[in-house]
C-alpha cells in the first residue's frame, strides 16, 4: 500500500487532468432520448422501423458500453441502447430519482416513446435483468420476447444468499485498490460534482480479476468495458443491501406469471451467481415458458466475452419464436 502513495507528488503534479467523460447536458455531440425533462444518453443501431430491442445494462451504476457487441442484433431488429438514470452519460441526478422504482419507471417511458404501440423485446444483463424482471411482473403486455441475464437477486431469499457469497469473495486487495484509485479523487477535475466518485466507480468497473466470483479462471474484460460509473446510483440502491441484505424489499417475480411472451434466461457454469444459483433461487419464481441455458465454461459477462456464443443464442431465441 505505501508504494500507492508514494506516487502521490507525481499524481498531484496532474491535478485538474484526470478526467472523466461528460454526460449528455455538458456535451451536445452525445446522442440522448429526452422523455419528461430528462436527457437519457441512448445509441440506436438499425432500421428504425425494425422491431425494438431495447437492452438494460448491469450495475447499478454501471453503462451501456460494455454491452455493445450486441449491436451485431441490428442486421434485424432496431437495438437501443441506454444508460439508466444518473449513470454511464446520462445527467445526474438527486438521490431521490435514483430508485428501483425509477428505474422500471424509466424503463417503461423508453419503451414507449420507441415501440410506438408494438410489443418490444428485452435483453437484461445483471442488475438489468433484474429490472427486465420486475417490468414483466408490472408490464407483462408489453413484451414479446425477454432475455434475463444471470441476474443477482430477485427477492429477499435471493438477496441474501447473493450477499453471503459476495461478502465472502472480498479480500484485502481489494481494499487496497480502493484505496489507490480514492487517492486520485482530488485531482479529478470537476463539473457536476460527481467526477471524483464517478471516477473511483469506473476504475472499479474497469478492474476485471479473472476467476470468482464472477468470471472463469482465464476470462477477463477488456480495457475501458465501461464509460463512466455512477457512484451515487450505486450508494442508493446496491450499497444498504451490501451492509444489510433485508433492506431489499422486492419480489420482482411478483406478477411475472401474467407474462405470456417468450422467456429465456442465460446463466454461466463459473460465477458464483450462475447455473445452480439462478436454478436454486430464482427458476422456481419464473413462468413455466422459461428456457434456462447455460453458458458452459463461461462467466457472468459472456455477452462481452463471448459475442459470437451470444448473439447465435439470442438471434435463434428471438427468429425461432
Amino acid at each position: 500500500m505505501i508504494r500507492y502513495f508514494l506516487n502521490l507528488p507525481l499524481i498531484a503534479s496532474l491535478a485538474g487532468c484526470v478526467t472523466v467523460p461528460n454526460t449528455v447536458d455538458q456535451d451536445n455531440s452525445l446522442s440522448f432520448t429526452e422523455i419528461d425533462g430528462y436527457k437519457f444518453h441512448t445509441v440506436s443501431e438499425g432500421d428504425e422501423h425494425d422491431t425494438v430491442i431495447i437492452v438494460v445494462h448491469g450495475g447499478p451504476g454501471g453503462d451501456h458500453q460494455y454491452l455493445t457487441p450486441l449491436k451485431s442484433l441490428s442486421k434485424n431488429y432496431r437495438v437501443v441502447f441506454y444508460d439508466q438514470r444518473g449513470t454511464g452519460l446520462s445527467p445526474r441526478v438527486e438521490k431521490s430519482q435514483l430508485t428501483l422504482e425509477q428505474n422500471l419507471n424509466d424503463l417503461n417511458s423508453l419503451i414507449e416513446h420507441f415501440s410506438e404501440g408494438n410489443k418490444v423485446k428485452l435483453i437484461g444483463h445483471s442488475w438489468g435483468g433484474m429490472l427486465v424482471s420486475g417490468y414483466l411482473s408490472t408490464h407483462p403486455e408489453k413484451v414479446s420476447h425477454a432475455v434475463i441475464v444471470e441476474p443477482g437477486m430477485l427477492n429477499p431469499e435471493s438477496a441474501e444468499a447473493f450477499i453471503t457469497k459476495m461478502k465472502a469473495s472480498q479480500s484485502m486487495l481489494s481494499m487496497f485498490t480502493l484505496l489507490r484509485y480514492m487517492a486520485v479523487y482530488p485531482f479529478v477535475n470537476k463539473s457536476d460534482g460527481h467526477e471524483g466518485f464517478d471516477y473511483v466507480m469506473t476504475r472499479i468497473l474497469n478492474r476485471s480479476e479473472p476467476g470468482p466470483p464472477y468470471q472463469c479462471g482465464a476470462e477477463s474484460m477488456p480495457t475501458d468495458s465501461f464509460a463512466r460509473g455512477g457512484f451515487e446510483a450505486f450508494n442508493n440502491m446496491l450499497r444498504p443491501v451490501m451492509s444489510d441484505p433485508k433492506a431489499f424489499h422486492y419480489d420482482l417475480t411478483e406478477g411475472i406469471s401474467s407474462y405470456e411472451g417468450e422467456l429465456m434466461l442465460i446463466s454461466s457454469e463459473c460465477s458464483y451467481f450462475g447455473y445452480d444459483f439462478q436454478e436454486m433461487y430464482h427458476v422456481p419464481k419464473l413462468p413455466g415458458q422459461t428456457v434456462h441455458v447455460m453458458a458452459k465454461g463461461m462467466g457472468h459477462n459472456m455477452l462481452t466475452l463471448n459475442p459470437d456464443w451470444s448473439l447465435e443464442t439470442l438471434a435463434h431465441f428471438f427468429d425461432e419464436n
